[in-house]
């Protein structure tokens, strides 16, 4: 007869064990906040039928006429309506982390940089990101410089401001902690200061990945040149309203799908935080 692998068997059986424990964990916790989110969406649709066939709102097409108007959008331009806009949101949030993330630190850091610098932003933070809209048309040579400013624009300022918040709120504890075991001015911003300001950059990431959609919805709408703002913008134009809904529906699912990105990258980067 055969000898029997008890170790495998042994393996085996604990491995079955964890697996069903995972599902079982999945069914208890992943399951009613799925079959929950399932509900809200489903209640939205409903409110928005109900809302649809009141007198008043005549010309507010019904979610089956908005999904009626998505079937018969030409898809070769809708990808690239989509990739357009998509685009230009990551280029100009790409630019303002760039710009915005350094300029946070420098400025939460150090108190000269402070003086300098924080007076200019906070003078400009106010203004409106849409009331640069005609000066972004008279300066900028095309429309995609335009709109890529807009997006810019638009998300720097969030960044900035919760950069700063992170830095300059770090329990001073950590830093004379720093400082009494030798460690030197860059060895004390690499390992104690930027790991405790990131979940607060992180925040204003997140905030401003959403102020890039706003931005660029706006700035297409003026230029008019391709993007999912562009094609809201025309179906207003041309009354067909359901087309709109489409355009807004499709605006939100890569606004999530953005957001999400920025988390996932928050999770890749702050895995001591987990």
């Amino acid at each position: 007869m055969a000898a029997v692998d008890h170790h495998g068997l042994e393996a085996t059986a604990s491995a079955a064990r964890d697996q069903s424990s995972l599902w079982s964990a999945w069914l208890k916790v992943a399951l009613p906040s799925f079959l929950l989110r399932c509900v809200s969406i489903c209640g939205f649709l409903l409110i928005w039928s109900l809302v649809s066939m009141l007198p008043w709102a005549v010309q507010l097409p019904s979610p089956l006429a908005a999904l009626r108007a998505a079937l018969k959008l030409d898809p070769a331009l809708l990808v690239s309506d989509m990739t357009l806009s998509t685009y230009r949101v990551a280029t100009g949030f790409t630019l303002a982390a760039i710009v915005g993330i350094p300029t946070g630190i420098v400025i939460g850091y150090s108190q000269i940089m402070r003086d300098l610098l924080f007076m200019p932003i906070e003078l400009f933070r106010p203004i409106p990101p849409i009331a640069w809209i005609p000066l972004a048309i008279l300066f900028f040579p095309t429309v995609e410089m335009m709109v890529v400013f807009l997006t810019y624009y638009g998300a720097f300022f969030p960044i900035v401001y919760n950069t700063v918040d992170g830095v300059s709120n770090i329990r001073a504890t950590y830093i004379r902690a720093g400082k009494s075991l030798g460690a030197s001015e860059w060895t004390l911003f690499w390992h104690v200061i930027l790991p405790a300001a990131l979940p607060v950059i992180f925040t204003g990431l997140y905030v401003a990945i959403g102020v890039s959609w706003l931005m660029v919805v706006a700035g297409e709408m003026i230029a008019n040149k391709g993007g999912l703002g562009s094609m809201t913008w025309l179906s207003y134009q041309t009354g067909q309203y359901p087309r709109i809904f489409v355009g807004m529906a499709l605006i939100g699912l890569l606004g999530w799908a953005s957001s999400l990105v920025v988390r996932g990258i928050s999770r890749l980067v702050m895995r001591w935080e987990r």
